[in-house]
């Protein structure tokens, strides 16, 4: 549990301004600070920094990110709340307690030492590879690979492309010189030990390709083959070795949960707000020099849930460009569900047949190249909607095909969730498979059945999970509420927010009374910061705000403008038109309450019942009428 009074010193302590100003130029425009957003592609400033006395707070006009200090660290740096504040604290000079017992301390400070010194060693082959690439015997065909695929020198110094020397002990020489531990280098995944003792060099004669983690720092090598001459060692390359050799999972580096070219990728990815997943290594690499500098990719395995949430700390979307044949077909499809639960929007850019990215980009023919690829990314179609008319061209014209492709695609549009986008992907397997639209919604019903029988009958699923059966979409209750009591609450909370003088009116008070109860937290915490210090703490609203899409909103009315008294005097006539707004609904709400239980005791035979009813209802009418604009009070 981390104490609230240090993340409160920590956010007193860094100044807002000065922590953005260090990744993006700011300027002042009026009370605020603006610049082009850190986290998306644009043009014109819409990124705003206020300072308030909440230790001040961000805001995104255009992507509508917004946030205090530690989100801004989050977001641009991919980390979790602790880690940002760790890294917050420790620049303000503030020290964390330490909540945990004493021999988890002690064995989180043995793995952050091991940590660095399998860092360390990574650092150093790297280094050695690089230097290898330059003057190392046979590192001519290394450099010829480079060559062969047209990479120039300043992207291949960016990736730190290297070679391993066509050596049993090469780097393992090199550490020894550097006094680094051979038990380090083959815990990190380097050096092999050897039958009669000592250590052999696991990457021999093959281009190398650094990993890098979410931080730059390199953990893991994927190197690639090279041609074998008759003039090299016996067995350097086993003659079955295959095309990669990839480090193996150690304890700084699980293959399923980075990507090959994310320290590159990391920056335009924020900008662009977007990732580009390919397959290989020179796939990216390619990409990079050709302009599409956010891409990366999967490292020798299918693109996992915990690769798809990586992307997500840096992007809102991605688009899968894989290769053109049917092993590339297969990948975009898996694809799907795992950013699905990733919460990546995802479209696929499909390649002509036995195409691959780096051979695209590669062409001669004026249709591809960097012009035919930026066509490929623009027209990539959703990858719902690619789903679809793939599944469609497998099923061809029989029936039983259609039936099956239908039933395939019914995880798929089940997993959309808003109910319009659904509703016209429906509409696409339908015209793509030659059904009905009734039997896509019925497949798509009878797969959310089954799935919830399934959770239900589940020793594991817990006893809620075991309760509850999905209904199918149509047979859902209507969404709770109305647009017209959505509408006032969110203009009084607009009023209020914008001008906070409001909440010494008694309207505010009644007003929070009538909001929906998730939301009223955040109008009390407005409430009591005026009220103690005569400004709002943004920081404090933003946090308790109910949902991310409220946080956004609420976000962008606290970015204060200049405003005249024509606008002060519209913002308090706004509250009290929303008090009475909701007034009304809430007593038409419970007069029809009333209603219904005046008829229910009639059906039942007790007049007492249905004439107190009646008469409460009639009660409730007249105060509201006494209470409403142009009423007495």
């Amino acid at each position: 549990m981390i104490d609230r009074n240090v993340v409160d010193e920590v956010r007193r302590r860094t100044d807002l301004v000065e922590l953005v100003g260090q990744y993006v130029p700011l300027r002042k425009a009026g009370l605020n600070w603006v610049a082009r957003c850190p986290f998306h592609e644009e043009r014109t400033p819409s990124f705003n920094v206020v300072p308030d006395r909440g230790g001040g707070f961000f805001h995104c006009f255009g992507c509508k990110a917004s946030g205090d200090v530690f989100r801004f660290v989050e977001k641009l740096e991919g980390l979790g709340f602790r880690e940002a504040l760790e890294k917050l604290a420790e620049k303000a000079g503030v020290e964390l307690p330490e909540t945990r017992d004493p021999e988890r301390i002690a064995e989180d400070r043995r793995q952050r030492d091991l940590d660095e010194r399998l860092g360390a060693v990574c650092e150093a082959a790297a280094a050695f590879f690089e230097r290898c690439l330059r003057d190392a015997p046979y590192s001519e065909l290394a450099r010829g690979a480079i060559e062969e695929r047209s990479v120039n020198a300043e992207v291949s110094a960016r990736f730190r492309l290297g070679y391993a020397p066509a050596r049993w002990d090469g780097l393992a020489e090199h550490l020894r010189a550097q006094r680094i531990s051979p038990a380090d280098a083959e815990l990190a995944g380097l050096l092999m030990p050897g039958r009669n003792g000592g250590w052999y060099d696991r990457f021999r004669h093959r281009l190398m390709f650094p990993v890098t983690d979410r931080g730059g720092r390199v953990v893991a090598f994927s190197g690639r083959v090279l041609p074998v001459t008759e003039d090299m060692p016996d067995g350097i390359v086993p003659e079955d070795a295959g095309k990669y050799i990839n480090s193996p999972e150690t304890p700084i580096y699980r293959k399923s949960e980075l990507l090959f070219g994310l320290g590159p990728a990391r920056g335009p990815m924020r900008q662009k707000a977007e990732a580009i997943v390919v397959e290989g290594n020179f796939d990216v690499v390619q990409m990079h020099q050709h302009g599409f500098t956010e891409t990366v990719a999967p490292l020798g395995t299918a693109f996992t849930e915990a690769q798809a949430r990586l992307l997500r700390r840096f992007a809102e979307s991605a688009v899968i460009v894989f290769d053109g044949d049917e092993a590339g077909r297969k990948a975009a499809r898996a694809s799907h569900a795992v950013c699905a639960k990733a919460g990546l929007v995802t479209r696929v850019g499909v390649l002509p047949l036995k195409s691959d990215p780096d051979s695209y980009l590669r062409s001669d023919d004026p249709t591809r190249g960097p012009t035919g690829m930026a066509g490929v990314l623009s027209g990539a179609p959703s990858v719902v909607e690619w789903v679809i008319k793939d599944a469609a061209m497998r099923a061809g014209d029989n029936a039983p095909e259609r039936v099956q492709a239908v039933r395939a695609l019914a995880p798929v549009l089940g997993e959309v969730r808003d109910s319009i986008e659904r509703d016209v992907y429906v509409r696409l397997a339908a015209k793509a498979l030659f059904l009905d639209e009734a039997l896509v919604q019925r497949a798509i019903r009878e797969h959310a059945a089954q799935t919830a029988q399934a959770a239900k009958a589940s020793p594991f699923a817990s006893a809620e999970a075991r309760r509850r059966v999905a209904l199918p979409e149509n047979e859902q209750p209507a969404e709770v509420g109305n647009s017209t009591a959505r509408r006032a609450m969110a203009d009084g909370i607009e009023a209020l927010l914008v001008r906070p003088q409001l909440f010494e009116h008694a309207e505010a008070e009644e007003f929070i009374a009538l909001l929906d109860e998730p939301l009223r937290p955040m109008l009390r915490v407005a409430r009591a910061a005026w009220t103690s210090h005569g400004a709002l703490s943004a920081v404090e609203v933003l946090e308790a705000a109910p949902t991310d899409r409220v946080r956004q909103w609420a976000g962008e009315r606290l970015v204060p403008v200049a405003e005249d008294e024509d606008t002060e005097r519209r913002h308090e006539e706004t509250l009290v038109q929303s008090v009475a707004t909701l007034r009304r609904l809430r007593v038409s709400d419970a007069a029809r309450a009333l209603k219904s239980e005046s008829a229910r005791a009639g059906l039942q035979g007790d007049p007492g019942a249905e004439e107190k009813a009646l008469n409460d209802q009639l009660t409730m009418k007249r105060s509201l009428a006494r209470r409403s604009p142009g009423g007495s009070r």
